[in-house]
């Protein structure tokens, strides 16, 4: 098109793309697992009290997945399949299943975050920094392991030392944290989770971020007011392609109950970076908009069900969420590393192959992309779920053109999300991970000694790239 901006190549523009097994780890179920722990769920909502709702949603839910099996017995649907029966109720015409589905799922949600174990103590990583006057240490990092604790009156190990949650580590990898690379680096989160994982890390190392949900589009909740405070001036994208348990859908009649102004700021977007809006706008008569939360818990306290869709095609050009897809396109059209984290590639997303080819059909930035699957190894068991996501991936019919992974373009890695960020674990290569995405602990420029941060894993080996 002669209005298209042309296109140039970037050097440090990194997309991740995640999936349920990203938050496999934090105690979130995984596809397969999740109506077995919807369940579960039930029966620990009745235990907590005033939980009614969400109980009953549940077990409206459920009662659905006994009358879907009839559609089973003639299309090849998985009833036990949490977003194939989502799809399905969303298709159903019934407004009030329509309602419960995302609530069910909420609550499932919350429920394994409120019973899943603590996170034992040697699973934190333990991060060393030295002569970082500025730094100031998030509120979720605790007092180091006692034989580092050791190493540091013994002088073995220099500056102060402090145990980071895992989720802390991979979002301040992820997203420049320890290494920002300069102003040039781009970061861009998509993700298929409704869960709040991201968000919280994001917010414990001070790193803001916005949605792509265009600034006419959206209020904030009161509870929200750490998210307000940082969403213009974000330099994180993390784009929810299938909703959040942090979001409400605010009808027009809604908003005038709320007593809401419609005179809000046009939040523009540069090359994936959000900045300070700039002109103002007056909404549309009977244009949806979304109330972002804090958290599902601030949702619940509204007394309605958050935002989650389910994973169709259609949705992705409607309303508000257009936004979030466009955004999505324009990370990958400049994006040099694409990393695939916890994504099984499931054949109801059918529309991320489209995804993916609207956005890198004009790329010619893209010199790496990592899918990153434990099921990838060769451990017992494991043969058929690598087969299939090979084909996934590279087979006749997949994601990417065979030939780029014998170009080295594409590289399938066996390992799981810890394995991927902690340590140098590539037998083929001596950089890490980290460095080969671009995104090393620090600067290439630092010497081993003097280098700001120093990671140390649960064998007790240091890295500081």
């Amino acid at each position: 098109m002669p209005n298209d901006p042309p296109i140039r190549a970037y050097n440090d523009r990194n997309v991740y793309i995640l999936g349920a097994g990203f938050s496999a780890d934090a105690g979130f179920p995984l596809i397969k697992d999740f109506m077995n722990r919807m369940r579960d769920a039930a029966a620990w909502l009745e235990a907590q009290g005033g939980r009614n709702a969400e109980k009953e949603a549940i077990e409206r839910v459920l009662e659905f997945r006994i009358r879907a099996a009839a559609a089973a017995h003639r299309v090849p649907l998985n009833i036990e399949n949490v977003e194939e029966l989502f799809s399905l109720a969303s298709a159903s015409g019934d407004k009030k299943l329509a309602d419960s589905m995302p609530l069910a799922i909420a609550a499932t949600l919350e429920y394994a975050r409120q019973t899943a174990k603590p996170t034992d103590v040697w699973s934190r990583l333990q991060i060393g920094v030295l002569d970082r006057p500025d730094w100031k240490r998030p509120a979720s990092w605790r007092m180091p392991l006692s034989y580092i604790q050791e190493d540091m009156k013994k002088g073995v190990r220099k500056g102060q030392w402090h145990s980071c949650p895992p989720y802390d580590f991979y979002m301040g990898v992820m997203c420049g944290y320890f290494n920002n690379n300069g102003d040039n680096h781009r970061d861009t989160i998509i993700t298929f989770n409704y869960d709040n994982l991201i968000e919280q890390s994001l917010q414990e190392l001070d790193l803001p971020f916005h949605y792509g949900l265009p600034i006419e589009a959206i209020s904030f909740d009161q509870s929200a007011a750490r998210i307000k405070n940082s969403y213009a001036n974000a330099g994180v994208a993390l784009l929810k392609l299938h909703g959040s348990v942090n979001w409400i859908a605010l009808l027009p009649e809604q908003q005038e109950r709320l007593g809401r102004r419609v005179l809000l700021a046009q939040l523009q977007v540069d090359e994936g970076k959000a900045v300070k809006p700039n002109r103002r706008l007056s909404g549309k008569p009977g244009y949806m908009r979304l109330s972002l939360c804090e958290n599902y818990d601030a949702v619940r306290a509204r007394g309605v069900s958050p935002f989650l869709v389910p994973p169709t095609w259609h949705k992705m050009f409607v309303g508000f969420f257009a936004g979030v897809w466009d955004a999505a396109v324009a990370a990958l059209k400049t994006a040099t590393n694409l990393v695939i984290l916890g994504y099984s590639v499931p054949p109801t997303d059918v529309h991320f192959r489209y995804l993916l080819a609207a956005g890198l059909q004009d790329n010619i930035s893209l010199r790496k992309v990592f899918f990153v699957n434990p099921a990838l190894g060769d451990e017992a068991g494991n043969a058929a779920e690598r087969k299939r996501l090979e084909n996934q991936l590279i087979g006749p019919a997949g994601l990417f053109r065979p030939e780029l992974r014998e170009q080295g373009v594409i590289e399938l890695i066996p390992a799981d999300t810890r394995e991927f960020f902690t340590g140098p674990h590539d037998a083929n290569s001596r950089e890490s991970y980290r460095e080969r995405m671009g995104r090393p602990l620090n600067t290439y420029t630092c010497s081993g000694d003097d280098a700001p941060f120093s990671v140390s894993d649960s064998q007790g080996r240091t890295f500081r790239r």
